[in-house]
């Protein structure tokens, strides 16, 4: 008779025990989430707007009928319009301004406008020290979905200009990437242009 009430005790306690423990578990699951529910849009864009202003480093091409050089200068890298492959079916493919990294090296296709300035000026040529380009490329994954190693192909226009008249084209583009897309180096031809080619880094804070 002691044991069977010992078994109905034991079999109460083991009951609470799993209560308690469903409780607990159905609490944590409620109060945990992957994301905040309500997202501030303002420290999202506003931190976002700010890393984009930090440019990249960037050499143009600085001629002139008897001689060439280098020119050091920055550039900064607008993608208005981002389309991925790849993206979770949850998700929209499209990014506008606000890239997501994983959805671009994965596999994707953009706009960009890419203003950039030459601080000290051309010393070969009399471009003025403000140029752009603008286009669309395509970015593809090429290790471990584009995280470790990424690269792209563009094309577009580009727009040069001197005190005396304007230089403006057709300009083609090859990347490579790598460091989940937040470094790469960036080749620019720009076919019949004043200053014909630069090349430098792409340096893109997410």
């Amino acid at each position: 008779m002691y044991y069977c009430i010992s078994m109905r005790y034991a079999g109460i306690y083991i009951q609470k025990f799993r209560f308690f423990v469903i409780l607990a578990v159905i609490s944590l699951t409620h109060s945990s989430y992957g994301q905040l529910k309500d997202e501030n849009v303002i420290l999202k864009w506003g931190s976002w707007a700010l890393l984009q202003t930090i440019p990249s480093p960037v050499f143009f091409d600085d001629r002139n009928d008897v001689s060439t050089g280098i020119k050091f200068g920055l550039q900064w890298h607008v993608v208005p319009v981002s389309y991925s492959f790849n993206s979770n079916k949850y998700v929209s493919p499209f990014n506008f301004f606000y890239l997501k990294p994983v959805n671009r090296f994965s596999g994707s296709v953009e706009t960009y406008f890419e203003p950039s300035l030459i601080p000290g000026g051309f010393r070969n040529n009399t471009l003025k020290k403000f140029m752009y380009n603008a286009g669309a490329r395509i970015v593809l994954p090429v290790f471990h979905k584009g995280e470790y190693l990424a690269i792209s192909l563009g094309a577009g226009y580009y727009n040069q200009q001197t005190y005396e008249r304007k230089y403006d084209g057709i300009t083609y583009e090859a990347g490579v990437y790598s460091f989940f897309g937040m470094l790469g180096l960036k080749f620019q031809y720009n076919q019949k242009g004043l200053s014909r080619y630069n090349v430098g880094l792409y340096i893109k804070y997410y």
